[in-house]
């Protein structure tokens, strides 16, 4: 009794540390085997995500390989332009040029190349006997060269030479004119004066194939204004592919892989595709540029906990768990984990104070440090680094118009793209908004800041593609370039900020290096800005008018109002040098409204005394943008009692392409008060026909650039005369600017342009001395005056 009574108490005890040990062991086992299964599905992700990189770098290959091929392709077209600077090219000149540069071998992906030259009628003969005595594709019977289709034009597109790699069943006549189409015309007259060239999809023989025209210019360099590049075209050279060529080559070492590649820019829409699509295929897409993407599909290898290394991670960790215990492992991989994520989190705080959280690139604290650096490293090295300051151009009306989420996408679009055009040396941050600032080594001396800013400004000519936005947005940049040694970082900065308000000021999209000057002229600016607050409170503005007249009988039609500014203490000051300070500070609202006011004033005054002409009065994009501006032109009537048909508004046709659905909406408003409008400086600002029809438009004004050279250039003749029947199937009417020579009067008249203003004719007067000299003598009341007509 004693004795079972006594070894109850530890048989019970040990019975408990039994249960307990048991339970614990229990609990070891089963916390090591959900430790081990988490451990190998991490393993199997890792895997996985280790697939998806090799299908990730496979699929880089192809896109890099596709890329150079294209650039290959690109040097093949700068090559042959060189041959443009021979003015007698000939057909066998190119075949040898083709054979000794072994273009079918090297280049199996390329089934024709041809150069296209525009030739003037005067210089017809001529090409016409180069052509029949070396022919470059089928000649009429006899031999002969023969336009195709027949007629006389001032100018005929021709192919001066050409190759064909492959057989062209279909091949048009040698002396086919590309020309005598209206819109190809067009198209090409575009390409030339713009500078652009274009990738377009070829469908011939129920295939298609990859057509690329490329401009090219006397000394391999595109000038930068539409005149430069006119005297200076030499002829395009147009080249025609087979992009499945370049994807087999692509996917040769990728058997298992299938390609897409796209281009896709305007209405240019052209899929060519190559190889199997594996069943369950994973994608991914990478963006080329210049309109020009791939898309690769390949398989990725099924991972998990059963497969591979994450099984043996699964078995081990339950071994390991038995053997051990779980509270060893517990401790051990908690403290390890403690400190992974202090050091990780440590590291996410010093990035996130030197980093743009939107981008990712250096902020502008990590900027001004590593300016420091640049120059501390460039005073021990004697060299020469740069900054450049890069503004994006009316960044602020994607916000306003799509909002803050798509500017925000923008932006990170822009910085990826612009830091794919930098060299690896050099740093590129965000300094805030939509400002980023590039670092360019000086190390490198043949590598010029001015380079590494057109190549900035080449990359950002591709329009963006955002969800929010229904078209593609062209974005463009501005850049202001300083470089050598400074004091400080801040001052290299500065520097830098007042070269890029200079580019701004000079038209934007370009860049601009710092000179010493402009900080002369910073200071004039502002302070014509400053003075320019009190110029409408002190009465130091008024209007001139110039003659408008009609070209049938050179009588006077109307005037233009335009706005001088009398300062105190400078005297006359330029319209370009302050209207764009008004526009950019917002006054050019108020300053405009007063001109709508006077001028409107003027013209009732004079429809008093009996005269009837009409007034053209400008407004900016500023105006434009505010709905305020239908209220101002109302007032402006009423207060005057002007009718409101003698009044024109005129929008720059630059304006007008700026928010087009709200602009077409305010310009349709001030059409119901009976006022007429007009397209200022048409021609220069590339809107196409499908826009022009959403406007109420009354009249188009031909800018003076094509009226001055209209006696020089057939060319501009054939544009004018394209715009004049552009006016008469939309039912306005034209008016050429800028008229200097009784020439182009003559000239314009012949083209049927309805109305003409110029120096030939008539300066901007005062309304005095406008009154003296047109008006009175005109009037019934007054005697018949004789007033000389230039030109007569």
């Amino acid at each position: 009794m004693n004795g079972a009574a006594g070894d109850s108490p530890d048989g019970g005890g040990r019975s408990r540390r039994h249960l307990a040990w048991a339970a614990a062991t229990v609990a070891l086992v089963v916390a090591g085997g959900v430790g081990s299964v988490l451990e190998a599905g991490a393993e199997g992700r890792s895997e996985g995500d280790r697939a998806h990189e090799s299908f990730e770098a496979s699929s880089a290959n192809v896109a890099s390989t596709l890329e150079l091929a294209i650039q290959h392709d690109d040097d093949l077209v700068v090559d042959a332009g060189g041959l443009l600077t021979d003015p007698k090219l000939s057909q066998t000149e190119l075949v040898r040029w083709s054979t000794a540069a072994r273009v079918s071998q090297r280049y199996p992906e390329m089934t024709g190349l041809a150069v296209l030259e525009m030739v003037n009628d005067a210089d017809l003969p001529g090409f016409a006997a180069r052509a029949a005595a070396d022919p470059q594709g089928p000649v009429a019977p006899g031999g002969t060269f023969t336009v195709v289709p027949e007629g006389t034009r001032p100018f005929y597109c021709l192919i001066a030479a050409a190759i064909s790699i492959r057989p062209q069943p279909n091949a048009l006549p040698s002396g086919y004119d590309y020309c005598a189409d209206p819109l190809v015309r067009l198209v090409l007259l575009s390409a030339r004066d713009s500078g652009r060239g274009a990738y377009l999809p070829y469908p011939s023989d129920g295939q298609t194939w990859l057509a690329i025209q490329t401009p090219m210019y006397a000394g391999g360099v595109v000038p930068t204004t539409v005149e430069a590049r006119q005297a200076a075209f030499a002829g395009l050279v147009v080249t025609q592919l087979d992009p499945t060529v370049l994807l087999d080559r692509a996917l040769r070492d990728h058997t298992r892989m299938s390609v897409e590649l796209r281009y896709q820019v305007g209405i240019s829409d052209v899929l060519f595709t190559s190889g199997k699509t594996p069943p369950h295929a994973d994608s991914t897409t990478i963006d080329l540029h210049n309109g020009w993407t791939v898309r690769t599909f390949g398989p990725v290898e099924a991972t998990g906990i059963t497969h591979g290394v994450a099984l043996t991670w699964l078995l081990g960790g339950i071994a390991l768990s038995l053997l051990l215990g779980l509270l060893m492992f517990v401790l051990g991989t908690g403290r390890e984990r403690a400190r992974r994520q202090l050091v990780q989190r440590t590291s996410q705080l010093h990035h996130q104070a030197l980093h743009d959280p939107l981008t990712g690139l250096p902020n502008r604290a990590l900027v001004m440090d590593r300016i420091e650096q640049m120059l501390a490293r460039d005073r021990r090295l004697d060299a020469a680094g740069a900054v450049l300051f890069l503004d994006l151009d009316d960044f602020k009306n994607v916000n306003d118009t799509l909002g803050h989420g798509a500017g925000d996408r923008l932006l990170d679009a822009v910085s990826s793209r612009l830091s794919s055009a930098l060299r690896g040396g050099d740093t590129i941050g965000r300094m805030g908004g939509d400002e980023f600032v590039v670092l360019v080594d000086g190390s490198s001396p043949d590598v010029a800041p001015e380079l590494v800013a057109q190549r900035l400004l080449d990359v950002m000519r591709q329009p963006f593609e955002l969800d929010d936005a229904s078209t593609p947005l062209t974005v463009n940049l501005s850049i202001g370039i300083a470089t050598g040694d400074r004091d400080t970082a801040g001052q290299l900065l500065r520097d830098a900020d007042i070269a890029l308000y200079q580019a701004k000021t000079s038209g934007k999209n370009r860049y601009e290096t710092f000179d010493p000057q402009m900080q002369t002229d910073i200071s004039r600016r502002t302070d014509l800005e400053f003075d320019l607050r009190s110029a409408l409170a002190g009465n130091q503005y008024r209007l001139v008018y110039q003659p408008i007249y009609d070209l049938a009988d050179l009588a006077v039609v109307g005037v233009e109002a335009l706005l001088r500014w009398d300062h105190p203490t400078r005297g006359l000051i330029r319209p370009d040098e302050f209207i764009p300070i008004l526009e950019q500070t917002g006054h050019i609202r108020e300053v405009g409204r007063w001109v709508l006011q006077e001028a409107c004033q003027q013209m009732a005054t004079w429809h008093a005394r009996g005269d009837t002409l009409d007034v053209s009065v400008n407004v900016s994009g500023r105006q434009l943008d505010d709905d305020s501006l239908t209220t101002d032109v109302r007032d402006a009537l009423r207060t005057s009692g002007l009718s409101p048909t003698h009044l024109i508004i005129e929008v720059t046709e630059t304006a007008l392409m700026h928010n087009v659905e709200a602009t077409a909406e305010r310009l349709r408003d001030i059409k119901e008060l009976g006022v007429r409008v007009a397209v200022d400086d048409f021609g220069t600002g590339y809107s196409s026909l499908a826009y022009l029809r959403q406007f109420p438009v009354d009249c188009l004004k031909i800018d003076r650039a094509f009226t001055s050279a209209v006696t020089s250039s057939p060319e501009s003749r054939a544009l004018i005369d394209t715009l004049v029947q552009l006016g008469k199937d939309l039912g306005l009417s034209t008016l050429a600017e800028g008229v200097e020579t009784t020439d182009e009067m003559d000239i314009l008249r012949l083209a049927n342009v309805d109305q003409a203003q110029g120096f030939l004719m008539a300066r901007p007067l005062d309304p005095a001395s406008l009154e003296a000299q047109f008006l009175a003598p005109t009037r019934p009341s007054a005697p018949p005056v004789s007033v000389p007509v230039p030109g007569d």
